[in-house]
């Protein structure tokens, strides 16, 4: 039976696990030494930042982890597209293999969609891979229509 939880502190190395496992199946190319310093900078960042501005939900069976949704909460000014001033982004939204196709990444997700309103969140957001954008769809996500034009500067090499 698959049990759901948030995490906790002792849980950061099996989140660092899970976020390798995700950016192995995603970023084939990438080196060993890349995937090294993403666990490292990765252990900072849960003991800073773990249910404080970022819950993780947890499934497990049998105390061994099958996926996991990380939810990152934002505080901003309040302005028209999010009048709360306070928003959600999901990523990381991660089921081992052998655990697919029994509505884990959907009952994780859906915690983290209850939580979102509890919060007063004005959106969550997320950027879907084309294995979970079926799954977002059917839970009501729509694909993002701006005025504006998505970019970003860069600080490491591309």
């Amino acid at each position: 039976m698959i049990t759901y939880r948030k995490a906790k502190p002792a849980d950061i190395p099996t989140l660092i696990e899970l976020r390798l496992g995700y950016m192995h199946e995603t970023h084939e190319d990438l080196e060993q030494s890349v995937f090294d310093e993403i666990a490292d900078k990765s252990k900072g960042y849960f003991q800073e930042h773990l249910n404080r501005d970022c819950v993780v939900y947890l499934a497990e069976e049998d105390g061994r982890a099958a996926g996991c949704v990380f939810f990152l909460l934002i505080n901003k000014p309040a302005s028209p597209l999010f009048i709360t001033g306070k928003t959600g982004t999901l990523m990381n939204v991660y089921t081992l293999p052998e655990f697919r196709r029994r509505g884990v990444g959907e009952t994780l997700v859906n915690m983290a969609i209850e939580d979102g309103k509890a919060w007063d969140l004005s959106y969550i957001e997320l950027r879907a891979t084309k294995c979970g954008y079926p799954l977002y769809k059917k839970l009501k996500f729509i694909e993002d229509k701006s005025i504006y034009m998505s970019m970003k500067l860069s600080f490491t090499e591309e």
